[in-house]
């Protein structure tokens, strides 16, 4: 599953996220940070671990 880059253009924030396998690609990505509808690809993460891991997703991913 590709993890990816997104940048908001108008608070500066960047952050990762993971798309599912088979998954749509959302046409709109918004910022956890301002909430601006913005947001856009810079690439995929390469070599990187899962995005929220941890204890609570072991039993997901693990």
């Amino acid at each position: 599953m590709p993890v990816l880059l997104i940048a908001c253009p108008d608070c500066g924030h960047e952050y990762r996220t993971l798309v599912a396998e088979g998954a749509r690609v959302p046409a709109v990505w918004v910022c956890p940070s301002c909430k601006g509808r913005d947001g856009e690809v810079l690439g995929e993460v390469m070599g990187t671990d899962h995005p929220w891991a941890g204890a609570s997703m072991d039993a997901c991913c693990g």
